[in-house]
């Protein structure tokens, strides 16, 4: 190890002291440890004892890590025969020289620094065995300490999991007491809330039944009174309208009559009037053609003059007579097939007065039969309810 520079020791002092402590770097071959090469030649001969070199002159020996042109400084390295590894740093080495190194009579320096170091290895020797002792101890007392450690807290876990099972078990008692207790309660409960409820329910349905016929009478009768309302006023609509087209028709016949005379009037006056200007023509004619023939014709024309007024007549009394026997027949008819019709009308709206009278009894019948029915579903459903409850709260 290379010292310090004293404190008023010059640089050429210093490297003095540092050359004479032999200090300076060696290397070390397979024959012998020998001096560094002088100047880049050939390493100097003689093998020194030991093989330190403590010659500091000359160039610094090449690094036998180092490598120049692809090749190892050290003739060693490689598989070759040479100088060996010195280590890191040639800590080796500069160990030997301190260890050999002797100092002075005049260098008390170095002996205090020789003294200090072997007193600082026996204190590190001794502080090692101290500390090796202490740790063999320290590992006896930490494993005595953790096989205490494990079995108080074994002890301390089983004593833990014994009260946590005794406080799970009497949870899970007062639990099961609870929860029996509240499905007792609450059995009581259902069944009160049941039977309010069905008694409730059978309350509404008798009130609704009763309110129900009560308007299915209130409809029949104001039904029945709609209906024979309503057959008075067809029935006086009818006569009415009978009455009403019996005038109709003896009026059209009156009409009819007026128009049929005044045409067969008015046709005959003109026939007539044709006839009597036909006449006089024909009468001049006659005169002056054939006398004999003209009063033949007259005559003749007189004679179906006269049976063409008797046939005329006869057939407007014939017509006329015809007619008002039609019109009283369709009369009689129409006023015989209204009363049937009234008749019908009446029959059917009994009949279906009665019908409805006779649904609405049925109806009532089968929700009565229907409520009942639901009433005794309800409380088989009910007793199965209470059955399940209580095997529920025995299983508990």
């Amino acid at each position: 190890m290379v010292p310090m520079q004293k404190e008023g020791e010059t640089t050429a002092q210093y490297k003095e002291r540092v050359k004479n402590m032999n200090l300076g770097p060696t290397y070390r071959t397979a024959t012998g440890s020998r001096r560094p090469p002088e100047n880049g030649g050939p390493a100097g001969p003689g093998t020194i004892p030991g093989g330190v070199v403590t010659s500091t002159t000359g160039p610094r020996p090449p690094d036998p890590n180092r490598k120049v042109g692809g090749k190892w400084t050290d003739p060693g390295r490689g598989g070759g025969t040479g100088a060996k590894d010195p280590g890191s740093y040639n800590y080796q080495q500069i160990m030997d020289d301190f260890y050999k190194y002797e100092p002075g009579k005049d260098d008390a320096e170095g002996r205090s620094y020789k003294l200090g170091l072997a007193g600082d290895m026996i204190s590190k020797g001794f502080d090692s065995d101290l500390a090796e002792k202490m740790a063999y101890t320290q590992a006896g007392i930490s494993k005595d300490m953790m096989g205490t450690q494990a079995d108080l807290d074994m002890r301390n876990q089983a004593e833990a999991r014994k009260q946590e099972f005794e406080y799970g078990m009497k949870s899970m008692g007062a639990q099961f007491e609870h929860q029996n207790n509240f499905a007792n309660s609450q059995y009581d409960r259902d069944v009160g809330m049941l039977a309010a409820t069905g008694e409730q329910d059978r309350m509404n349905i008798t009130a609704a039944g009763q309110q129900n016929r009560l308007g299915e009478i209130t409809k029949g009768e104001q039904s029945r009174l709609n209906i024979g309302a309503q057959g008075q006023q067809d029935r006086a609509n009818i006569t009415t309208q009978g009455n009403v087209d019996v005038k109709k028709i003896g009026a059209q016949g009156t009409e009819d009559r007026a128009n049929i005379s005044t045409q067969q009037i008015m046709q005959g006056a003109r026939e007539q009037a044709n006839i009597g200007a036909q006449g006089t023509q024909d009468r001049a004619n006659i005169r002056t053609q054939q006398q004999a023939q003209g009063d033949r014709e007259v005559q003749n024309i007189r004679e179906q003059g006269e049976s063409d007024r008797a046939s005329i007549t006869t057939q407007q009394q014939t017509q006329g007579e015809r007619e008002k026997g039609n019109i009283t027949t369709q009369g009689s008819e129409d006023r015989q097939s209204i009363g049937t019709q009234g008749d019908v009308d009446i029959r059917k709206i009994g009949a279906e007065s009665d019908r409805d009278v006779r649904n609405t009894r049925t109806t009532g019948d089968e929700g009565r039969k229907t409520m009942e029915k639901e009433d005794e579903l309800t409380a088989k459903k009910s007793n199965r309810q209470q059955a399940r409850s209580r095997s529920l709260a025995r299983a508990f």
